[in-house]
């Protein structure tokens, strides 16, 4: 007979997974907008500009890519902030940008 706590586990690993999956698409959704998006509509926007976003926002994706497809799956520490690094920046520097720019991103 199996242990009820192994189901319990099983349980936790697809959730954990799922969230990852989510926090990974937040994650690469913010690094493809920072990359269409012109050096001008940074500096316009008077915040920080292009290059240190998009190292953010890459290296996020990057920990979001090794927590899904790691053996462990899902979120750790790291994935937490590499989350909320792509919601920062989705939240703020985008939309300042998207006031400055009528909406548009660089193509």
């Amino acid at each position: 007979m199996t242990h009820p706590f192994v189901y319990a586990a099983y349980v936790e690993y697809w959730l954990m997974l799922a969230l990852g999956i989510v926090a990974l698409a937040l994650e690469v959704w913010a690094v493809v907008d920072a990359a269409r998006r012109r050096p001008e509509d940074f500096l316009r926007a008077g915040i920080r500009e292009k290059r240190f976003w998009l190292m953010l926002t890459g290296g996020a994706t990057l920990i979001g890519v090794l927590g899904v497809l790691g053996p462990f799956g899902g979120l750790g520490v790291l994935g937490l902030l590499a989350v909320c690094v792509a919601a920062v920046y989705l939240a703020g520097p985008r939309e300042q940008m998207n006031l400055y720019s009528g909406g548009r991103s660089g193509w």
